[in-house]
């Protein structure tokens, strides 16, 4: 059973690294971001590949990617650019909601939604410079925080100064499929809404009080 979950978060992970690669983004930098991520896929890729049963799935997910790209695009909702804005807020909130019940994702889902709320889950996106603290879009009281600047890089780059490795090269994940951000300790997730690339970091038990990934003080 707990290879059967890990094997699912692994694809789920796999799913993001590669629709950058099979141009199923949507941003107008996708052919940059494309190229700039392929060689981080197939380190992932490569890491699993002693798995002969993985590997067949793996398989199977991008030619699956291939045949669905056209249903899919009629029904996509359109982009969000800005990872400051309130739609994205909303859109964030509103995956995590229904991602909660999921039951490989959904202890992820819940443990963001909840760093969401108590305003302690920050946002990433380093091929703008731009980071910023979400806020609870459904709650009110709660105030739309300043992005602050960051350094630009791709999201290569970035994804490899960022995501902690053992000693072997694999990704490191914690017990809810969540990766670890090296700069700070804290849980950390990558991947998409509607068409958005973002990274998102909060805190963890043991997390240390490290400054924010690539924020520029001052």
């Amino acid at each position: 059973m707990v290879n059967s979950i890990n094997s699912l978060r692994l694809l789920n992970s796999h799913s993001t690294l590669r629709s950058l690669h099979s141009g199923n983004a949507t941003e107008t930098d996708t052919s940059r971001i494309s190229r700039a991520t392929s060689s981080l896929a197939n380190d992932a890729y490569t890491s699993v590949r002693s798995n002969s049963k993985l590997s067949i799935l793996l398989q199977g997910l991008s030619t699956n990617n291939g045949s669905a790209k056209a249903g899919s695009t009629l029904s996509a909702s359109k982009p969000i650019d800005n990872i400051s804005s309130g739609d994205f807020m909303k859109a964030l909130n509103a995956k995590l909601k229904a991602s909660s019940f999921d039951p490989v994702s959904g202890p992820q889902s819940k443990a963001m939604l909840s760093a969401l709320k108590s305003g302690n889950l920050s946002v990433y996106d380093p091929i703008k410079g731009v980071s910023v603290d979400a806020w609870n879009p459904d709650d009110k009281t709660s105030k739309a925080s300043k992005p602050e600047a960051m350094e630009k890089s791709t999201w290569n780059e970035f994804l490899k100064e960022h995501l902690k490795r053992d000693g072997k090269g694999a990704l490191v994940r914690t017990s809810d499929g969540s990766y670890i951000d090296k700069a700070t300790g804290q849980n950390a997730f990558f991947g998409t809404i509607n068409g958005k690339y973002y990274y998102a970091t909060w805190p963890s038990v043991t997390a240390s009080d490290g400054a924010s990934p690539g924020k520029t003080n001052g």
